[in-house]
């Protein structure tokens, strides 16, 4: 790997340990709510529907409501933690891959919408796998949809002491249709200006694809201050609509001393 003058410097005749077991971690924005995303329109005939929601995964399955309308009444049933549904007038299944087949008694009203309220999306699990420099594993799936391009979740870390930092991560990443890019761009809170800036892409333009690809960060340097900068997170971004899916391998939280 190429280093220009300014890293050299930083790295000449000194040691890099890795200090990340004792990083303290944490995970957002990788989950959502969804409300009255409308699932079918009703005809007065049809009694059964099937399909798939718009931001699978369901998570937790019994998060999941629907509300429909059968002779100028509204009704509301919700999905057990197993994702079945059943009342008087129907039974159903909502699956966590966002499929769902309902079978009403009764036809819903003409015109009638039939809506859904649901928790979405699935956070990296075990990420302090992903830490452990003697025998790191892969965390589970990061597991989001996005109708566009967004951020699809950050892993925030904040080291144990003062000092400054090289990062760098192996992930995992794939998507339900090869379409989009994904990046992991190292950002840092700043607490004099109250923002979040970013310092570089580790990982950015990954081709994405329905199998998965692995691949090794850049490197990316990091300073802690207290009085500056609270921590810093690895932001997933990506810029298509898709079902994402993205797992981390190794983070290398290296002190320079």
């Amino acid at each position: 790997m190429h280093f220009d003058a300014i890293t050299y410097s930083l790295l000449k005749d000194r040691k890099l340990r890795n200090v990340a077991p004792l990083c303290t971690i944490e995970v957002s924005k990788w989950t959502g709510s969804q409300s009255g995303e409308v699932l079918f329109t009703g005809d007065g005939t049809t009694k059964d529907f099937s399909g798939k929601v718009d931001l699978p995964p369901v998570n937790p399955l019994n998060s999941f409501t629907l509300h429909y309308v059968i002779g100028g009444a509204s009704y509301s049933v919700t999905a057990d933690e197993n994702g079945n549904l059943s009342d008087a007038n129907m039974t159903g299944t909502i699956n966590q891959d966002g499929t769902y087949e309902f079978h009403f008694n009764t036809p819903p009203d003409d015109t009638t919408d039939g809506t859904a309220d649901y928790n979405y999306g699935i956070a990296p699990t075990n990420i302090e796998n992903a830490l452990d420099p003697s025998n790191p594993n892969p965390s589970g799936w990061g597991w989001k949809t996005t109708t566009g391009a967004d951020e699809v979740g950050k892993i925030k870390i904040r080291p144990q002491s003062p000092g400054l930092y090289v990062i760098g991560i192996r992930t995992g990443y794939k998507a339900d249709s090869a379409s989009g890019t994904l990046q992991v761009s190292l950002m840092y809170h700043d607490k004099i200006n109250s923002g979040e800036w970013g310092c570089g892409e580790l990982q950015r333009s990954l081709t994405v694809a329905t199998n998965e690809r692995i691949r090794s960060s850049m490197l990316g340097f990091y300073k802690y201050d207290p009085d500056e900068t609270e921590r810093f997170s690895l932001s997933v971004w990506v810029n298509a609509a898709n079902t994402w899916y993205i797992r981390f391998y190794n983070i290398y939280v290296f002190k320079i001393s």
